[in-house]
């Protein structure tokens, strides 16, 4: 008994200790989650709305792409998304400032750590703008969609080496592998002409169509017999009946900003009934999500697979990429799709590898807005 009396006696210290230390906090600090790096902050601001499955596949892309790269949403990272719908709400010069303006104000906000910027609009009056505005802020910004040369903005010195810590993905439409893939299905084509909206976007590619297809294409697939941008949609609608025989196919490049006698936008869904109802030669979209609306075949850039670009450059630079020195490329990205509804009603069957190979094929006109 006496032998086990200063056992029990250190032991019951020992406890005492313990519980004092306990109560009282201890002076070493535990591992705990406090280490790890809080989460990014990412900030994305779209051009258009999400009505538009482009933008919509842009989105989905760019956190796919953060994805890969190893950041998850709401773990490795925080996202805001701002939409500035500039092509059905806000399309005057002064709404479209208004909406940039918004979107400025948020960048001030949060205080993001890099900002994704899709189409044109979103890249010159956002992150140029604010780069311009705040050159000692250097926001890393990664952009995808756009039409425009980019190294025409003060920002960006080249696209082989930007220099600011702005680079991205741009958007060339693929001609030749368009018209090749049209001459496939309609063998008999020889003749094709392309129309689009007025828009800046459609200004920015047709402005840049000569040098990207017309003066540096040898066998061309298909003769391009003009390349019309219309205002109004009654504009568009004399157009298209009058290439009914000059023309075999119907190129599209976009017709969401036609307006009525009004000034107002024509809506997508308004433009593809009309064409459905109205137009007998194959369409060939110059935009790979068109079918979804109704347009019989379309081809081209992919929006999704753009974001996944736009996504893993980000993911690049956050891992300390530095964004100056990451060369501005087109990421060539191409996908086709087909819409079965409207083929029926032109009498049109496409190959089974034609469709097998296919990103999307759908059944129902009206997909789109």
């Amino acid at each position: 008994m006496k032998a086990r009396f200063p056992f029990l006696l250190v032991a019951l210290s020992s406890l005492l200790v313990a519980a004092f230390t306990t109560a009282c906090g201890s002076s070493e600090p535990t591992p705990t989650a406090t280490q790890a790096s809080p989460p990014q902050r990412v900030l994305v601001i779209h051009s258009y709305s999400d009505r538009f499955t482009w933008t919509r596949d842009q989105n989905t892309g760019i956190t796919e792409g953060l994805s890969r790269a190893g950041y998850a949403a709401g773990q490795q990272y925080e996202l805001e998304t701002f939409f500035m719908d500039t092509r059905l709400t806000y399309t005057s010069p002064e709404q479209i400032k208004q909406r940039a303006a918004e979107a400025l104000g948020m960048i001030e906000d949060l205080g993001p750590d890099i900002i994704f910027v899709t189409d044109d609009n979103a890249l010159r009056d956002v992150a140029v703008a604010y780069n311009e505005e705040h050159p000692e802020a250097a926001i890393p910004t990664v952009f995808s969609g756009i039409n425009v040369d980019p190294s025409i903005y003060t920002p960006i010195q080249s696209l082989g080496r930007p220099r600011e810590p702005i680079t991205g993905a741009l958007e060339r439409v693929p001609y030749f592998a368009i018209f090749e893939l049209g001459k496939r299905l309609f063998p008999a084509a020889s003749r094709v002409v392309i129309l689009g909206d007025n828009s800046g976007s459609s200004q920015s590619v047709a402005n840049a169509f000569q040098q990207d297809y017309a003066d540096s294409t040898v066998n061309a697939p298909l003769e391009v017999l003009d390349f019309v941008l219309l205002a109004t949609f009654e504009e568009w609608k004399k157009t298209v009946l009058d290439y009914q025989d000059a023309a075999d196919i119907i190129g599209i490049l976009n017709y969401h900003q036609l307006t009525d006698e009004n000034g107002a936008i024509v809506t997508p869904r308004q433009v593809v009934d009309w064409m459905v109802a109205n137009n007998q030669l194959p369409e060939l979209g110059l935009v790979a999500e068109w079918a979804e609306d109704g347009i019989l075949v379309s081809a081209g850039n992919s929006g999704y697979k753009a974001g996944i670009y736009a996504g893993t450059l980000g993911g690049r630079i956050l891992g300390g990429e530095d964004p100056g020195a990451i060369p501005i490329a087109d990421p060539q990205e191409i996908d086709a799709a087909y819409n079965l509804e409207r083929a029926k009603t032109l009498g049109v069957t496409f190959p089974p590898e034609e469709l097998a190979a296919a990103a999307a094929v759908y059944d129902t006109l009206g997909g789109g807005n």
